[in-house]
């Protein structure tokens, strides 16, 4: 996708009150960067009551002066007194500007109004037809339906009934079940032939529960899933909108998971299209979509935390974001999962950055697939940034490129490592190998063997392999 025109031009302001010019004074700086059309008159930009009255008269009105205003109670964090919030009105001031700039054939500032009325509102869709019109391209506007679709998918989604058991808490940084310790022993949990973007939409409870007989077997009493949005709703213009067929089968999994002793770490925001669902921008569908997610869970104690995105460092570490944007993002997020669901601790799967989320989460998560000393190190930086629980989210070895016996050794020497170092346990990547049929890109199939078949505990055949004896070591279960 193209990238995004911006344009700015400096703000020249000769102010005029009550019809008396006046020297030039600055003001707060117009943050689309737009030369106003007309001069704008003072204002006491402390004054919150002066701001909102402003706001009241000025609607459909003088739009620079209303724009000045909004941005003056935005950097005040402040809001009048009519229960809309200000960026919605600030997106409905640029979108009017923004006509009446365009209107008078000035399409550079038009343009840069309907740009900065997108950043108030990323699904702005009257915004964004104006900038597709003007030939700019931007994010396509997320797909609407009608009302009676909404109503009737919320209405077909029946309630979910949690299972009966305790919740895991974080007790003096520990994770703490009925008093005790609660060491995690986890693998990251694809099923074998519905990997992916088959996970949600494709896999049979009967396959999820014949599989997890298997993996229990091996001591491992927590399963890390992945919820791509994408599959789970509908209709992403009207926000949270559910995919009934799809949240059945999650409700499935998870009361299975449950029945079968295991607990679940679900990883929020699974997406890797970071332009076309514009993650960091908040935009409302995904704030939504979240908050569906961790409101209907919100009672179910096989849920042990929230993980609310896997390896966002890596989207600033090697990615287009800056590493504030993410982190503002993350805190954000956080706080609103918050809000929905004080039952579960939260905590954000990073991959080399985790110390950079430790004030902002309930437990700090990392990932490491490298040599043994690496991870030492790692987990020292991370002892000495945080007290709080530390959890190695994903640690694997695929045997694409090792062979069996050096993936077993690799694997026992760093989940050694992680009991010596008292971290709040481990989640292995991944369960199963896949088959070269699930992880090709049609028609190409079946694929070529890659590193991402290779990395399971067990193989196609549902066969353990060698690293399943370190598990087990770990796990006490051959001491029973």
């Amino acid at each position: 996708m193209m990238q995004r025109w911006v344009y700015s031009a400096r703000i020249v302001c000769c102010l005029f009150f009550l019809n008396i010019l006046m020297a030039c004074t600055p003001q707060l700086p117009n943050a689309a960067n737009i030369t106003p059309v007309t001069a704008v008159p003072t204002l006491d930009v402390a004054n919150r009551d002066a701001l909102c009255q402003t706001v009241a008269t000025q609607a459909g009105g003088n739009l620079e002066l209303l724009i000045y205003a909004l941005e003056a109670l935005a950097n005040l964090n402040v809001v009048c007194d009519d229960g809309v919030t200000i960026s919605s009105q600030l997106y409905t001031a640029y979108l009017g500007y923004g006509t009446q700039l365009e209107g008078q054939g000035k399409q550079t500032e038009a343009l840069a109004a309907y740009q900065k009325a997108l950043e108030y509102n990323r699904d702005g869709q009257e915004a964004a037809a104006r900038l597709q019109r003007l030939q700019i391209a931007t994010p396509v506007p997320p797909e609407r339906c009608e009302n009676a679709v909404v109503t009737a998918a919320l209405q077909a989604l029946k309630p979910y009934i949690p299972t009966e058991g305790r919740f895991v808490r974080i007790v003096d940084n520990n994770f703490v079940l009925e008093n005790a310790r609660f060491p995690i022993y986890g693998v990251n949990y694809y099923p074998r032939s519905t990997p992916f973007n088959l996970f949600l939409t494709a896999t049979p409870l009967e396959v999820v529960a014949a599989e997890l007989d298997i993996v229990k077997r091996s001591g491992i009493n927590t399963l890390r899933i992945f919820l791509r949005y994408q599959d789970l709703f509908i209709c992403p213009g009207n926000g949270a909108v559910p995919n009934i067929v799809n949240f059945q089968r999650l409700d499935g999994m998870i009361q299975t998971m449950a029945e079968q002793g295991f607990r679940v770490l679900p990883v929020l925001n699974d997406m890797a299209d970071l332009v076309d669902y514009p993650l960091y921008d908040n935009p409302y569908h995904v704030v939504e979509q979240t908050r569906f997610i961790a409101e209907r869970y919100r009672n179910e104690s096989a849920i042990l935390a929230w993980d609310v995105r896997d390896r966002g460092d890596q989207d600033y570490l090697y990615g287009q974001f800056s590493r504030e944007k993410v982190l503002t993002w993350l805190a954000d997020t956080v706080r609103a999962v918050r809000r929905a669901d004080p039952n579960h601790p939260i905590t954000a799967g990073w991959w080399t950055d985790a110390e950079a989320t430790a004030p902002l989460v309930d437990f700090v998560s990392f990932q490491h697939y490298g040599e043994y000393e690496p991870l030492r190190q790692m987990i020292a930086i991370l002892r000495d940034n945080t007290p709080k629980p530390i959890l190695m989210t994903a640690i694997g070895y695929s045997t694409h490129s090792l062979d069996e016996v050096a993936q077993r050794n690799l694997l026992y020497q760093s989940l050694e490592e992680a009991s010596n170092t008292r971290l709040a346990g481990w989640v292995i990547y991944l369960a199963f190998d896949f088959p070269r049929t699930v992880t090709c890109t049609p028609p190409d199939c079946p694929g070529e063997e890659k590193e991402i078949n290779r990395f399971g505990l067990w193989n196609t055949s549902y066969f353990p392999k060698l690293a399943v004896e370190a598990v087990m070591r770990v796990t006490g279960v051959e001491a029973q």
